[in-house]
């Protein structure tokens, strides 16, 4: 049985990366996550293209129908997938996929050295998919300069974060702010040290403020990996604060899922049910300890060349949470789909499935 009746997933990578470097045990995996930004298709690539980018929607669409998930919105994350990708996929599967926008050439010009990062050239990029059907929002997180190495005092960050927010405030959609990271062999991308808005979510509240009308999406809640719980209380803190402020609660353990739910300024319409399906993030689990699993990049396995299998251990966890706390039906129904039905203006056949009361 379905946990709920129209399931959407709100943070779905149907995208895959396959690389044609052999790398020993000594490998330097950072510098692979940063060649993936300059990812190939496929079918446009070379002999000399070390990493290509393919649509993995088949798997997508094979584990949509084992756990009863209807709709996904599809991510370019922060290592080249491309739009034109998700546009395609879109236009095969419109009752199966939204998108969220980003600029992914800008980002892939900038790593190869074409052209200099510029915010407005990113901003123009991601204005111009935005125009066109199926995408609803801005992200993975906000767009940053893959190449810089160095520091960015936020007051110089904040600037260019401003430039998307403006776009959002056009087309009337949300903006995606990435929280949480992730250990093992790491991103290698070092975003966290470098922009201040990926290592602190409270950082939002000053956007939020100064565009109020332009929703806020905290990818993975603050747990996108690990076991710390210190942006996921930074998340919580800024959600809050503001009504449209959201939390993706799909990488949670069913004891986390308290901390939004038990605050009662924290709405049930402010949860999202979202993991991170596609990324190669396994399970790791430790039955009888605190939390008892956590997703995370471990060392000692290498590289996972399975598809992860991220919607099992979730709605099993969320089911946990719902039983233990006896969660009325409505309100899960809302986390794991109506909330994204109404944010995304997703169209479905009958939008009385999702709770809503009027005024007599």
């Amino acid at each position: 049985m379905k946990l709920g009746r129209f399931l959407v997933e709100t943070h779905c990578h149907a995208q895959r990366h396959a690389a044609r470097i052999q790398m020993d045990g000594d490998a330097d995996y950072g510098e692979l996550a940063k060649k993936m930004i300059t990812a190939v298709p496929g079918d446009e690539a070379t002999e000399d293209d070390e990493v290509i980018v393919y649509d993995n929607s088949d798997r997508v669409l094979r584990d949509m129908d084992t756990y009863g998930v209807d709709m996904a919105v599809l991510l370019p994350g922060t290592f080249g997938f491309t739009n034109e990708m998700h546009e395609e996929m879109m236009a095969e599967h419109p009752e199966k996929f939204v998108a969220a926008a980003y600029p992914v050439q800008t980002m892939k010009a900038a790593q190869r050295g074409e052209e200099e990062w510029s915010a407005e050239a990113a901003a123009a990029e991601v204005d111009e998919w935005l125009e066109k059907d199926g995408f609803r929002m801005i992200g993975e997180g906000v767009p940053y300069d893959p190449t810089r190495q160095e520091p960015m005092d936020w007051s110089e960050r904040k600037k260019e974060v401003r430039k998307f927010f403006e776009v959002a405030d056009e087309h009337g959609v949300p903006v995606r702010w990435h929280t949480g990271y992730v250990s093992g062999y790491g991103s290698g991308l070092n975003m966290f040290d470098v922009y201040p808005d990926w290592s602190d979510p409270t950082l939002a509240s000053q956007l939020k403020a100064e565009f109020p009308d332009v929703p806020i999406i905290f990818d993975h809640g603050g747990m996108q990996a690990t076991w710390r719980e210190h942006h996921v209380d930074q998340c919580c803190q800024v959600a809050a604060t503001f009504d449209d402020v959201y939390l993706e609660i799909g990488l949670y353990w069913a004891d986390l899922l308290k901390k939004p739910l038990n605050d009662p300024n924290i709405a049930v319409d402010q949860l999202l049910w979202g993991t991170d399906w596609g990324a190669s993030m396994p399970e790791v689990s430790q039955p009888g300890e605190e939390p008892p699993f956590y997703w995370d990049q471990l060392n000692d396995r290498g590289l996972p060349a399975h598809q992860v299998d991220f919607w099992g251990p979730s709605l099993r966890q969320i089911q946990k949470f719902a039983m233990d706390r006896d969660l009325p039906q409505e309100e899960l129904n809302l986390i794991l789909g109506g909330n994204a039905v109404r944010l995304f203006d997703i169209e479905v056949e009958d939008h009385r499935m999702f709770r809503k009361y009027i005024d007599i």
